[in-house]
């Protein structure tokens, strides 16, 4: 989705206090619900004997399904104007970008943890059999976590938003919405008697804060979804193939101190350390624009 934006003649938001809060509303529970289907979905197949991989490809063709669709009614409903096929060179470059950054966000929280002693590369594990889980994975991820939540959240639900609020206000109310997406969908479970998904924690609920940040902040710098679309995409990879170190993994690492990969390279140098960067860029692209205007 190369952009989301309003007709000129209805951002100043006069006129239509309903409006910004229908578009907001219906985007987060397109999301929410979407999310929520695909969970009851996935435990219907898996009841039935279904494989992980199954359950997995349920799942994410459950909410691409549901959520995209639904993501394309509301922006006719309401004349939001979004580009998503066909998939641009301008935007391929974006996802590119994107995808690039969050990856050498990564190859840089190891190279200086391991300068600093607190990690150690033990050994690396390429094979045929990791590529092609690697390739799964990046099909699921992209079908059941980063393109409907790009469309949803980094999309309709803030564009509704900027239709009421300044853009600070907007950024703060998105993100909000976003912790509270897993929030309800958990209880939404737990009502159904399917039981409660990850575990919704503190930690948990200070990375999403973190996370869905640094995420909006794609959109502002470029324009484009697909730039936090193939962030998303490649952050996910990194933490499942890599930093998680699971039966399935690139390379192996020791820690001197438990946690270090999780905690400072996954979240304190790839989400955080991106956010940062993010708005030096943003605040540089906003100073070059007001130059170039006088």
């Amino acid at each position: 989705m190369d952009r989301i934006t309003l007709p000129a003649r209805h951002n100043d938001g006069r006129g239509s206090a309903g409006r910004w809060l229908a578009i907001t509303a219906l985007g987060w529970l397109a999301m929410t619900l979407g999310l929520f289907t695909a969970t009851v979905a996935g435990n219907a197949v898996w009841a039935s004997g279904a494989t992980d991989n199954e359950i997995a490809v349920v799942q994410a063709l459950t909410a691409a399904l549901l959520i995209v669709p639904a993501v394309y009614l509301i922006q006719r409903r309401f004349r939001l104007t979004a580009r998503l096929l066909p998939l641009t060179p301008a935007a391929f470059l974006h996802m590119l970008g994107g995808a690039a950054s969050a990856l050498l966000m990564g190859g840089l929280g190891f190279i200086i943890t391991g300068a600093l002693g607190w990690t150690t590369i033990t050994a690396w594990h390429f094979s045929m059999d990791l590529l092609l889980a690697v390739a799964f994975n990046t099909c699921i991820a992209f079908l059941y976590e980063a393109l409907p939540e790009e469309l949803s959240m980094r999309g309709i639900v803030y564009s509704g938003l900027r239709l009421r609020l300044p853009a600070f206000a907007a950024y703060g109310a998105q993100v909000l919405l976003f912790v509270l997406v897993p929030v309800t969908v958990n209880q939404l479970q737990a009502w159904s008697g399917i039981g409660r998904g990850s575990s919704i924690n503190a930690e948990y609920m200070i990375m999403l804060l973190c996370y869905g940040t640094m995420l909006q902040l794609w959109r502002s710098l470029t324009g484009s979804l697909w730039a936090s679309i193939g962030f998303h995409v490649a952050y996910l990879e990194i933490a499942r193939f890599v930093i998680l170190q699971q039966d399935r993994r690139l390379l192996t690492y020791s820690e001197l101190e438990a946690g270090t990969g999780p905690v400072v390279i996954q979240f304190g140098i790839i989400i955080v350390g991106s956010a940062v960067l993010l708005v030096l860029l943003n605040l540089w692209r906003r100073r070059r624009l007001r130059t170039a205007s006088q």
